[in-house]
Parts: C-alpha cells; structure tokens; sequence
C-alpha cells in the first residue's frame, strides 16, 4: 500500500494533475498521427519509412545540447507552449497537403524535418519542467506517471490511428492530432508551477553540461547504456510496420494491434516503475534483459499473435529502463537540469535517427525479421554493459555523508533509492 500510494502522491499537486490532463489528449493524437504516417509512407516507399523516421529525430543531434541551454536559461512552461504550437502547425500541414492530394515523399521530409526541430525544443523544457510541478521527493513518481500517461496516449492513439486510417484514410489522423495540441496548450496556460533555476546568460555553458554528465559517472553510464538500446533495439516505427506487412500481411487495423500491445505492455511496465519509486542497481540490468527477451521472440515469432506477446514484453522492458533512465537523469544538479535532459534527448533520439535507416536497410535486404534479431544482439550487449555498471559501483568513503539531495556538480552520488529492485 505504501509503494502505491507514493505512486500516486504527485498527483495531489493540482499543478501535475492539469500537465497530466493536457497531455492525454495530445499524446493520442500523436501515436494515430504515427500510425497514420507509417502506413501511408510505407504504401509509398518501404525504403523510405527510416529516412521520415531519422529526420524527425536527427534535429536533436545537432540543436539538442543548444535547446537544453535555452530550457535553464527561460521559463520553461512557456517554451513547452511554444513548441507545442508549433506540432501542432505540423500536423496540420500534413492534414492539408494529403487533403489536397500532394503528401509526397518530398513533403514528408520536409515537414519531419520541421517537426524534428520543434521536438528538440519540446523534449528538454517538458523533462525540465516536471520535477517544478510537484515537491522534489516526488520527482521519480512524477516522471513514472508521465510515463504512464504517454503510453496510455500511445494505446489509445494507435487504436484510434488504426481505425482512423482503415475508416476515413490518413488526412483524419492527422487533423485529429493538429486538433489535440490546442487542449495541450489551454491546459498549460493555465499551470502555475513552482520556481526553477534561471540560469544567466555566459559563455561555454553547453560545454559546461557536458563536462558535468562526463564527470559523473551515475548519469553517463545510464546514457551509454540507452545509446545502444535507442540506436539498434527499439527501433519499432521502421520495424513493426515492415514484419506486420510483409510477414503476416496485415493492414492498418494489424498495425494499430501491433502498436497497441507495445503500448499497453509499456503501460504495464510504467505502472510497476511507479510503484517502486527510486530505482535501484539492478533496475537497468533488469530491464534489459526483458527487452532482450521480448525482441528474441518477436524475431521468431512464426504468428501474429506470438509477435504481439513478444512486442508486448518489449514494451515492459521500454518503459522499465526509461522510467529508470530518466529518473536518474533528474537527480542531477536542478541549474543543469535542462542541459542533463537534452542529453538524454540527444541519446535517445539521435540513437533513433542514427538507427531508424539501419533497420529500414536490414527489413530490405535480409527481410522484415532482421532489425528484431539486431535489436536482441543489441539489447545483450547493453545488458552486459548496465550489469558491469552494478558490479562496479563505487562505495562511498568514510568521509562521504549518504547523498540526500540531487546530484551537484562536484557531486557524483545518486540519491539513496527508496527501495532496492
């Protein structure tokens, strides 16, 4: 009971619960514009679906660590507003140019490209933002039930996509989505969240994020560790489409199930992440090996339905290792903390961008089963690497109090976990 209810102790700050509402709808509306997207430029080009998929993630290498600076330097609720209105301008380019019959590849790139570039902004001023809406000893919880609320969008959104698509075509998807960020943006007009640091304007302060996350060991290896996982093991935009495809040859409907049972394994996941609060050592390790596991049966999953019971533990081990991930990420040093997280924006979705062309290559060239066994050599290899992490943790020396706060930049020591995994 108490595990539960510290789960659920962030939302008694009204702050986190309005956040919360605003992003259900918006979430939804993203995953059936993802489904949306997948399938009509998979019915233009196979080839084509990493390319759309890299360049919605690839601004993130390139703007991530700049945008990161601009979320500790401005008032971050206000940047979330504005990169939200800007998705949602996307989405409605997408809804017009395929109502109007010209979303062609060459459209598609241009208008990832744009939404990639919103994106960067949009992942470091939400992370940042969170830990402000409720008190600090609930920031780990805040960011599980984040979590928990975005894969109840994706459920839900690739439910809704798929019906939408095999009902009334793509344009639908797309102008529902365009639609959803308009309640996002009213929700957070009308959050007041708590103070956060505002850092001055000085020179190097990128460099300055990056030499603080490579000094401290409790942040960089957790960020090594999503690298491989990010680039070769989830992989599930380019993947899922092409094995639904062409292996079990299914249609919109087939797709939004496969993406469903991702999501709702995810959920699964998130909700036992909540519960646990504070993760401990053997939480990425964990993790991992679970989204090995379900890789290697989706890899050879000779039916449907096995493919979805292996997509669905994919989905547990997902949510598992980012929910670990970025609690962590969040107790670093809060006047670092929009740095921190566009890191991990930069990891992630740079990991995605860099791989999404790769799967895309294998799914053509040795069939749509390939990207899921590279994601299990992957995802091994990340095991291996998150196991060493736990063997060879520091212990503290004798002149080191128990760390009781958040990671200061000459501090390389997490919080005390609240419970061990």
């Amino acid at each position: 009971m108490r595990a539960g209810g510290a789960a659920v102790a962030p939302l008694s700050a009204p702050p986190f619960r309005r956040y919360l509402l605003g992003q259900l709808p918006s979430l939804t509306g993203s995953w059936a514009q993802v489904v949306a997207l997948s399938w009509w430029v998979e019915s233009l080009d196979p080839k084509a679906l990493g390319w759309v998929v890299a360049l919605q993630f690839l601004p993130s290498l390139v703007l991530g660590p700049w945008f990161g600076v601009v979320a500790d330097r401005h008032n971050r609720r206000r940047l979330l507003m504005l990169a939200e209105c800007g998705l949602g301008l996307v989405a409605a380019a997408y809804a017009l140019a395929s109502l109007a019959g010209v979303l062609t590849l060459p459209v598609i790139y241009g208008l990832a490209t744009a939404w990639g570039v919103i994106n960067a902004l949009d992942t470091p001023a939400r992370r940042a933002l969170v830990p402000a809406l409720v008190p600090p000893h609930q920031a780990a919880s805040a960011s599980a039930l984040t979590g928990t609320v975005l894969l109840i969008g994706m459920a839900a959104g690739s439910a809704v996509g798929g019906s939408l698509v095999a009902a009334a075509g793509v344009t639908a998807a797309f102008a529902v989505n365009a639609a959803s960020f308009l309640a996002d943006v009213a929700v957070l007009s009308t959050i007041r969240p708590g103070p956060s640091p505002r850092v001055k304007r000085a020179p190097r302060q990128v460099r300055e994020g990056l030499s603080y996350v490579a000094r401290t060991s409790e942040l960089r290896a957790p960020l090594l560790t999503l690298a491989l996982i990010a680039t070769l093991a989830f992989t599930m935009q380019v993947s899922v489409p092409a094995l639904v495809r062409q292996s079990f040859a299914g249609g919109p409907a087939q797709l939004g199930a496969a993406l469903t049972a991702l999501a709702a394994g995810s959920l699964a996941g998130t909700l036992v992440r909540a519960a646990r609060g504070m993760p401990g050592p053997r939480a990425l390790p964990l993790a991992t090996a679970i989204m090995a596991g379900g890789l290697a049966v989706t890899a050879v999953a000779p039916v449907l339905p096995a493919a979805l019971a292996g997509l669905a533990a994919v989905g547990i081990g997902w949510s598992c290792f980012l929910g670990t991930t970025i609690a962590i990420l969040q107790s670093a040093d809060p006047r670092m903390l929009g740095r921190v997280m566009s890191l991990f924006a930069l990891v992630l979705l740079g990991g995605t961008a860099a791989g999404a062309p790769v799967a895309s290559s294998l799914a053509t060239s040795l069939g749509p089963r390939a990207p899921f066994f590279a994601g299990t050599a992957a995802a091994i290899a990340a095991l291996a690497v998150a196991a060493g992490r736990t063997s060879t943790r520091p212990r503290p020396s004798r002149r080191e109090r128990p760390a009781a706060g958040p990671l200061g930049p000459g501090n390389r020591r997490t919080p005390a976990p609240s419970r061990q995994e």
